[in-house]
Formats: C-alpha cells, sequence, structure tokens
C-alpha cells in the first residue's frame, strides 16, 4: 500500500512539473498563461497570493496584476476589499464583484483598513464614478458630511391666497 502511494506521489510531482503549475491553484494552465503573460514584471511575485484569494476570478486577478503596481500592504487591502462585497447589496444595483474589483483598483492608492467602510458606502451609490480620492482621503470629514445632512426642500417661498 505504501509503496502505491509512493508512486501515485511521484507521478503527480512529475505531471505537476511537467506542467508547469501547482496543483493547488484554481485556474487552468491557460488561464495562468494568459495572465502571467499580460501581468507587469513587478508584479509577478505577487501571483500566487491572488490566486489565494478564492473570491478573485482569473480575470481579476489579470487584471489587478496588469493594472495596478501591486507590494503587501495593497494585497492585504485587496483581501479585506474582497470580504465586504456582498453579492445581495451590490447585484441589486447592478454591480458585479468585478466592476468591485475594478473601483478597488482605481482607488488602492488611498485605501487603507480604516477608510474601506467609507469606501465600501461610496461603491454602493449608483453611479459611474469609479475615482474616490477626495473622499479617502478624508474619511472623517466624508462621514461627517453624511451624518450632518440638513433638510432642504425643492422651493423657497410658499405663497397662500
Amino acid at each position: 500500500m505504501s509503496f502505491k502511494n509512493f508512486i501515485q506521489s511521484v507521478c503527480s510531482a512529475l505531471f505537476s512539473t511537467e506542467c508547469g503549475i501547482n496543483s493547488r491553484f484554481r485556474f487552468s494552465q491557460s488561464e495562468i498563461n494568459e495572465i502571467l503573460s499580460n501581468a507587469n514584471k513587478e508584479n509577478l511575485k505577487y501571483f500566487e497570493q491572488l490566486a489565494k484569494i478564492n473570491e478573485l476570478s482569473a480575470f481579476d486577478v489579470s487584471f489587478l496584476m496588469s493594472n495596478v503596481k501591486l507590494d503587501e500592504n495593497k494585497i492585504s487591502i485587496i483581501r479585506h476589499a474582497c470580504t465586504l462585497y456582498d453579492e445581495r447589496e451590490f447585484c441589486a444595483q447592478g454591480q458585479t464583484f468585478s466592476d468591485f474589483i475594478f473601483r478597488v483598483s482605481a482607488n488602492i492608492n488611498y485605501l487603507s483598513d480604516d477608510n474601506l467602510d467609507v469606501f465600501k458606502e461610496l461603491v454602493q451609490c449608483k453611479n459611474e464614478l469609479y475615482d474616490f480620492s477626495n473622499a479617502l482621503k478624508n474619511p472623517i470629514k466624508a462621514l461627517h458630511k453624511k451624518s450632518c445632512a440638513k433638510l432642504s426642500y425643492a422651493f423657497e417661498n410658499v405663497f397662500v391666497d
């Protein structure tokens, strides 16, 4: 029995070496080749970390690796942002997970663990705006404006006969 297991493990190791992929990846060889061919060279070392985030599709990983200058902090922010996405909340407004990732990538330089909640509220607004840099630079001010909303009316004077 142990000899059979040994042969199977050797064969699987040879097969994964021949294919050039780690068997833990959930992407096909063609998807991996496409991701790596389009990625920035300095982002190649972050491929495995992005691939381990189960919420990200091959398209999302490819987009992030080709359009964002990644580092360890940005990977952590992406991981945390993926946990904030709730399909019921966003799909009701017509926003997909990929759209959410596009907005994360557009604002990644301004995001931190402190302002991700503000970012989520901004993304949930039904708009076509992708750059939230002004609100994310000072999230306390954005939250204060939200909480201090005054009542306003569509008219100024009412005339009664």
